[in-house]
């Protein structure tokens, strides 16, 4: 029988993606972002990476599957996209910095080698002015480089925890990280720069990869069923409430409370209530590893250039127009790429 597949998940990977592309559409709709806590969407990431990976990949490393041929399977799944998805926001971000819209103080060097090899390698970008991690792709790629790293670290070791010592490293690292979020002055906003990736960064991704990896073996054991089945709209829009909520400042508290117990919370009522999930869930889904990928390109040219008119400003009826092409962008590249990815064993997630 062929694994569980849950379009609710989809769904909610699908939603996460757009509010990621809604962060950081800063001054198109209006000042400032339309989901200022769009960047906890990258810890619901790993966290739904950790269900699926844990769903798709328990039994089969429990087998003797290795780090090399899982790291391979993974691979050949979501390589193609980023890397045409980052070719693609690449030759945007080339022409715009030889053209003078993008004004970062690259070099000729920087602008045609140095930034396209270490943005296709996920590679921080170490030398280059500023902090922070990939301009090109507006600092995604951090989150999928530790995807990455916390695969990886599944693959060869976490796997074979007990349940128990994987639900006492999601506290320690949640632990860790709402303690440091109230000296950082960022909240839960920090971990996608260029050094601090390989801090706060990795501790976001191995805290809620883990927990992710504990819901899917609870879930194994039918723990949620006697838990109350809720309308799957309802659940995708109460994590709209949360991305939606404003920032003045850090909010470390909140952060805390979005992540440790709403994210979790929303993944194991979405499991429960998956015989109500709608049909355009599944479509959310597909399009989410896409759209994740191939909207900053689009979100530079609005931002930076005069080809939207809205580089002078706020104008909404242009910028959905923008947020349209990110969409349809996404749709290409998911049609492009759908009929030569390897199916996945169960639902699939990427950063």
């Amino acid at each position: 029988m062929a694994p569980k597949r849950f379009h609710g998940l989809d769904g909610l990977r699908g939603v996460c993606a757009l509010s990621v592309v809604l962060l950081h559409a800063d001054n198109l709709f209006r000042p400032g972002s339309l989901l200022q806590h769009g960047f906890l969407a990258v810890d619901m990431f790993f966290l739904l990476s950790g269900f699926v990976i844990a769903l798709n990949y328990q039994a089969a490393l429990e087998k003797g599957l290795g780090l090399l041929p899982f790291l391979e399977m993974r691979g050949r799944r979501l390589l193609p996209v980023f890397w045409l998805g980052a070719a693609f926001n690449l030759a945007i971000f080339i022409w715009m910095a030889s053209s003078g819209y993008y004004q970062g103080g690259y070099g000729w060097v920087t602008i045609w080698l140095l930034m396209p090899l270490l943005t296709l390698l996920m590679v921080p970008a170490f030398g280059m002015p500023g902090g922070g991690f990939s301009p090109p792709l507006l600092h995604v790629s951090w989150s999928l480089m530790v995807e990455w790293l916390v695969n990886a670290a599944y693959a060869r070791w976490l796997f074979s925890c007990r349940t128990r010592t994987l639900m006492w490293i999601a506290a320690l690292g949640w632990l860790v990280m709402t303690v440091a979020c109230y000296f950082t002055g960022r909240g839960w906003c920090v971990g996608n720069g260029r050094v601090d990736v390989f801090t706060y960064g990795l501790l976001r991704g191995v805290a809620d990869f883990s927990a992710g990896v504990v819901i899917s073996r609870l879930h194994a054991r039918n723990a949620f069923a006697k838990l109350p089945a809720v309308a799957p709209e309802i659940l995708l829009l109460l994590w709209l409430c949360i991305a939606v909520v404003p920032t003045p400042g850090a909010t470390p508290t909140f952060d805390a409370i979005a992540v440790i117990l709403l994210c979790p919370l929303l993944v194991v009522m979405l499991i429960r209530s998956e015989h109500k999930t709608p049909a355009f869930a599944k479509a959310l889904g597909a399009l989410s590893y896409p759209l994740y990928v191939v909207h900053p390109g689009i979100i530079l040219l609005a931002q930076f250039t005069p080809v939207f008119g809205l580089n002078q400003g706020p104008r909404p009826l242009r910028a959905a127009v923008v947020l349209a092409l990110c969409i349809a962008a996404a749709w290409l590249l998911n049609a492009v790429t759908a009929k030569r990815r390897p199916k996945a064993l169960a639902l699939t997630k990427s950063a």
